[in-house]
């Protein structure tokens, strides 16, 4: 079992809906799903940590973004889930032809579709950021990362999309605080598939979990850790 310490935290992760968020403020659990980051920041005012499955900061003309593989090698089984996210010129683009050609123009290299399908999200994150509430402090966290450090500095042997995947994940996250496997339960019954996965929930769950056991996050950082607007550039 975890002990949280006093800080009010959120664990975000992307869903269809938007941001599915799990959190403890003011002592209790908190949880739902938001179309937009403005509407979770209304939902918990209170808020002071968040942890967020999303690129920040990005490459650009004038900058290069590399911890994402300096994170890869902390994982062997799910290495191929962390991703080279699309520069920051690449997420205004019209479709992933167009993004494609920009970031390869910028940067040298192509992007996945995956990357380029979480364009609007890294979007939205990344012209928040520039306004977000002085008072939060916001991480990139990558689920897969957390889930190892839940598992005993374990790697995950099955995907999250396997069934096999999704019941050890359970187990983790349920094995680590009883109210989670209730609450997971409460999303299910409370949103459609089509607006948010199982999947989703456990790394929101997940992310939630490693915020709340420290107020020191380790963090994985090079020496590229701040981008060219100022944004610092470590993944938790």
């Amino acid at each position: 079992m975890l002990n949280f310490k006093s800080l009010n935290v959120l664990g975000i992760d992307a869903c269809k809906k938007g941001w599915c968020v799990v959190g403890r403020i003011n002592s209790g659990l908190v949880w739902g799903c938001y179309i937009e980051i403005e509407d979770v920041i209304n939902a918990y005012p209170d808020v002071e940590r968040i942890l967020i499955d999303i690129p920040i900061g990005l490459s650009s003309k004038n900058y290069t973004r590399t911890v994402d593989r300096k994170a890869r090698k902390c994982l062997q089984k799910r290495k191929s889930s962390i991703f080279s996210p699309p520069c920051r010129e690449a997420v205004f683009a019209n479709n992933y032809k167009e993004a494609l050609q920009i970031n390869k123009g910028i940067t040298g290299k192509g992007i996945s579709i995956q990357a380029y399908n979480i364009s609007s999200k890294i979007k939205e994150i990344d012209e928040w950021f520039q306004s977000k509430p002085a008072g939060v402090e916001v991480y990139e966290a990558h689920p897969e990362l957390c889930f190892k450090t839940l598992n005993g500095n374990q790697d995950i042997l099955h995907s999250k999309h396997e069934e096999d995947g999704i019941e050890f994940r359970k187990q983790i996250v349920f094995n680590q605080q009883k109210d989670l496997k209730p609450l997971f339960n409460k999303f299910l019954k409370n949103y459609k598939r089509s607006e948010v996965k199982p999947d989703d929930i456990l790394d929101a769950m997940a992310l939630y979990l490693i915020n709340g056991t420290s107020n020191n996050l380790k963090l994985i950082t090079d020496e590229n850790d701040q981008d060219d607007t100022g944004i610092k550039v470590g993944i938790v």
